[in-house]
Order: C-alpha cells, then sequence, then structure tokens
C-alpha cells in the first residue's frame, strides 16, 4: 500500500500501533510511553518492506458513480418497487443484444384447466397400494401359519367322568379327517375352531360297516346321524343319517359344508339307540383345509 493512503501515525491509539508495529516484527515489549511506539512505527515505515495489513482505506470513487450510487440508494429508500425496476432496467441494458432479442416466455394462460381431484387420488394410489399388499400378504402368511383344530371330549355315563380327549390339528393345504365318538349327549359333540382366513370344507362322512353291524343287533338300535350347528344357529341340525332301513350306504360323499373363519362349528355324531349298553359307533368326517381366497 502507499505511503500516502497509510493512516496517521499521530492520529492512532497505542493499540494500534502495537498492531502495526507486530506486522513489522517489531519488538514492543520495552516500550512504555506512546512516543516511543510512534517513533519506532515512523522508522519501520521508512525502512521496512511493507507487509500485508489487515485494514485498507476505500478507494476512491469518481464523482460519476458517486451520483449514481446516490440516486439509487435515494429511490430505493423511497420506493422500493422502483428501485427493483431501476435495477431490471440497468440489468436489461447491460445485457447483450442476443438476449435482448430472445423472445418472453408466456406465462400460464389463467384460463388453464384446473388438475381434476382423481390425479391426485391416483398420484398417491402407488403408496397405499403397496401398504395395502403388505398388509395383505402379512395376513396370509398369518393365516398360512393357523391350523383348524378339532377337539372332542370323551365322558363316561351316566357319570360324565372324563376319559381322555381327541385333538387334530390341520394347517391349510391338508387334508381334514376327525372320528367323531357317537354318543346321546349334545356335550359330546366336537368343537371345530376355524382361523381368520382360512377355511374348512367337509365333503364326506362315513360309518365302519362291521361296527355298525355289531351296533344295529341291539334291539331297538336304528343308527346314526351326523349334526352340524354354528355360532349363527347354536342348534344342532343332520346334514347326513345312516338308517339301518332307509340307507344305501355306509357313507355319504356330497355333503358340501364349507365355513369359513373366524368362526367355531360343532359336530355331533348322534346314536339313535343301543346306548344302554355303552356300545357305540364311530362316525369318520373328511375334507379340507385351505386359504380363503376371497380374502387374499
Amino acid at each position: 500500500m502507499p505511503a500516502s493512503h497509510l493512516p496517521d501515525i499521530s492520529k492512532l491509539k497505542i493499540s494500534e500501533l502495537k498492531e502495526e508495529l507486530d506486522l513489522y516484527c517489531v519488538d514492543t515489549s520495552g516500550f512504555t510511553e506512546k512516543k516511543d511506539f510512534t517513533s519506532a512505527l515512523k522508522k519501520a515505515r521508512e525502512t521496512l518492506p511493507r507487509p500485508i495489513t489487515t485494514y485498507r482505506e476505500p478507494e476512491p470513487i469518481p464523482e460519476s458513480k458517486k451520483d449514481r450510487q446516490k440516486s439509487t440508494s435515494s429511490s430505493s429508500t423511497k420506493d422500493p418497487a422502483a428501485a427493483a425496476a431501476a435495477a431490471t432496467a440497468s440489468t436489461t441494458k447491460s445485457a447483450p443484444q442476443s438476449k435482448a432479442s430472445a423472445p418472453t416466455p408466456q406465462a400460464p394462460s389463467p384460463t388453464a384447466q384446473p388438475t381434476p381431484a382423481s390425479s391426485s387420488s391416483r398420484s398417491s394410489n402407488p403408496s397405499s397400494t403397496t401398504h395395502k399388499g403388505k398388509d395383505k400378504d402379512a395376513r396370509k402368511a398369518l393365516a398360512s401359519r393357523s391350523p383348524v383344530i378339532a377337539r372332542q371330549t370323551l365322558r363316561e355315563h351316566p357319570s360324565a367322568k372324563v376319559l381322555g380327549e381327541r385333538n387334530g390339528s390341520y394347517l391349510p393345504g391338508s387334508p381334514f379327517s376327525f372320528s367323531l365318538r357317537g354318543s346321546l349327549h349334545e356335550d359330546d359333540s366336537a368343537i371345530i375352531r376355524v382361523p381368520d382366513g382360512v377355511c374348512l370344507t367337509i365333503s364326506a362322512a362315513s360309518v365302519d360297516r362291521k361296527s355298525m353291524s355289531t351296533y344295529l343287533m341291539q334291539q331297538g338300535s336304528i343308527g346314526v346321524s351326523l349334526r352340524i350347528s354354528s355360532e349363527e344357529n347354536p342348534q344342532l341340525m343332520p346334514v347326513w343319517t345312516f338308517d339301518k332301513d332307509r340307507s344305501s350306504g355306509y357313507s355319504a360323499s356330497n355333503l358340501g359344508i364349507r365355513v369359513c373363519g373366524p368362526r367355531n362349528v360343532r359336530l355331533f355324531a348322534y346314536m339313535e339307540m343301543g346306548m344302554r349298553s355303552n356300545a357305540t359307533v364311530e362316525v369318520f368326517v373328511f375334507g379340507s383345509v385351505c386359504l380363503d381366497l376371497d380374502k387374499f
């Protein structure tokens, strides 16, 4: 920086004198008065090369630029909109002619048709569809691990002493087969629990020919009937009956019973006669277990 542009030494404070002397790497630890600092700085400016300082005096501005800045600052203070317009005009003037001749893009027409509401709903459909798909997959995976449970408690009558229990567990995709012990008491019904998302189909029932022949030898024995009830209708109603005088066979293959969960049903093998001698027969029920495709 030229010496003419440096600040006057006589007007500097001691701290400013010390700061500049530090730039010249002059030791000021032994200085006690201001005249020591001023004389040392004067000598340093005359004899030592000028270091890079952290202060700089403003360069003189030409008169034309000063007038333009004053007019711009005054107009911006009075009217911000006019200042913005002036800035835009100056930018336009300084731009090359090729850019100035470029066509100005037209703003969209205010009469443009608004986007239908259905488009926004369609745009949000992918995420909701993905969420629904993941939820459906999770429910399907849970249903595929949920078995149909069949349970019948065996009792001794008339004491009603519990003799044991029959259990069956059937996952979706497996065949269903369960042996019902015949009884005169509805409390001996088997409880079938069908979980959510699973369907149980009962398509056939049968009795053993030899066991039934032994049972029918008793006086007054008629046969056996397969009965079913649901949560909606708790009454046990016959769906197939083997009658020794009317039945043409020992099985039925067209039952067509389909139960979808979540639901509990009861199956009961009702013996018409012959229980006085504790003689009974088994009713074998067959079907299949699968997923409820209406839910997946």
